[in-house]
């Protein structure tokens, strides 16, 4: 490996949260921290046109493979939103800068939303836990309404922007084995953990113990601003297959 693939693995694949900032951040500020390492990571190789090698991507999908196993055990809206980007570092390595861009702007937004709602729940239920907080569609329609979006958006459904400009950038990008691995792993991964919170937070019987209380005034607006950028970058994505 080169060092700037070093540089570039250790931007976006998760390796200062894992040796550093779990130590030190406050874990509801370490997602602003990671999105910006990965910016500065997708700068790095747009500015340097780098192509990395299949060693860097292997072990890539090694560190993705970890994290999906810890975001399994994650029952907490704030780590999930960070688990989610170094899950998905496999990709921004393996496809070109255009589309890492692409992709990377469509899932920074909906990991915005999915931390707003970490908010939402940190604010309402005492942190950002979702483990005994089930039956949001039926308690809090509105929050159990974009947290769907966001969670299907995650899972790569399409068409939205998330799936559409991944599989666009599979379809125009020169495959190989290992595309079809990174491929694979990602899209079981995304689909997984996010089908298994929608599953249980949002479809699940809700808690009678819990006192639900849902999105209001300029904190609604904000979400149905998020679903609306998701929405033109998703069809940004639609034009952008259609070229």
């Amino acid at each position: 490996m080169q060092l700037m693939e070093i540089v570039l693995f250790i931007l976006l694949a998760g390796l200062p949260y894992y040796f550093l900032l779990r130590k030190f951040i406050s874990y509801d500020k370490i997602f602003i921290i990671s999105t910006l390492l990965l910016l500065v990571g997708l700068f790095i190789k747009f500015q340097t046109g780098l192509q990395c090698s299949w060693a860097c991507i292997t072990i890539s999908l090694i560190s993705a493979l970890i994290t999906f196993y810890v975001a399994l055990k994650t029952t907490n809206l704030y780590r999930l939103s960070y688990h989610f980007l170094f899950i998905n570092a496999p990709v921004f390595l393996l496809i070109d800068i255009k589309y890492s861009i692409y992709y990377a702007v469509a899932l920074i937004i909906t990991l915005i939303g999915l931390y707003f709602i970490g908010t939402y729940y940190k604010r309402n239920y005492g942190s950002a836990n979702f483990a005994n907080i089930s039956g949001l569609a039926i308690k809090t329609p509105f929050v159990g309404f974009v947290l769907r979006i966001y969670l299907i958006s995650l899972a790569l459904y399409p068409p939205f922007p998330n799936s559409v400009f991944l599989f666009n950038s599979f379809l125009k990008n020169e495959t190989s084995y290992m595309w079809y691995v990174v491929l694979a792993i990602v899209i079981f991964s995304n689909f997984f953990i996010a089908m298994r919170i929608l599953t249980n937070t949002v479809f699940g019987k809700p808690n009678k113990i819990i006192f639900y209380s849902d999105i209001k005034g300029k904190e609604r607006l904000a979400h149905f601003f998020i679903i609306i950028l998701l929405t033109i970058w998703g069809l940004n994505g639609l034009m952008e297959v259609l070229r």
